[in-house]
């Protein structure tokens, strides 16, 4: 599966300049508001269940990587939002390090399935350092787009 079904270069933000988890979950459900993914009026819901969900346990997986993630009702298909920071962010990573790399994921409540499979799909994917080091040192949304559309 290719995760680039649920990511657009529109739903890409090179630099996030979020300070902290908070921030960083805002940024990128704004960025699906602003591509009509989501609808102004359920904004406070997403981000709400998105922090609920963080406080079971935080997605922050290591290796600078995390993946905020919630099923909800505010959308129809899987949405993805991609989120980068070259200095790092506190997002409560499992080994206590700065993330880099944040996969925001929504998804109707009926696609469980496709759910999990996306989520072990970006796992997949960011596991190689080579791709990560390739993200890192991207210079364009484009660039960004074309390393994360690879089939899995």
């Amino acid at each position: 599966m290719k995760i680039t079904k649920f990511l657009s270069p529109s739903q890409i933000e090179m630099e996030l300049k979020a300070p902290d988890k908070q921030a960083v979950i805002e940024a990128l459900v704004n960025i699906l508001v602003s591509v009509g993914r989501i609808p102004k009026d359920k904004v406070e819901e997403v981000i709400t269940a998105l922090i609920a969900r963080e406080g079971l346990t935080s997605t922050g997986l290591g290796y600078g990587i995390a993946l905020p993630h919630v099923k909800t009702d505010v959308v129809t298909e899987i949405c993805i939002a991609f989120g980068r920071s070259t200095k790092g962010i506190d997002f409560e990573a499992l080994d206590g390090n700065p993330v880099h790399f944040f996969f925001l994921i929504l998804a109707p409540p009926k696609k469980t399935e496709e759910y999990l499979k996306t989520l072990s799909s970006i796992s997949a994917l960011m596991k190689d350092e080579k791709t990560r080091s390739r993200l890192f040192a991207a210079q364009s949304v484009d660039e960004v787009f074309n390393i994360l559309d690879q089939p899995l």
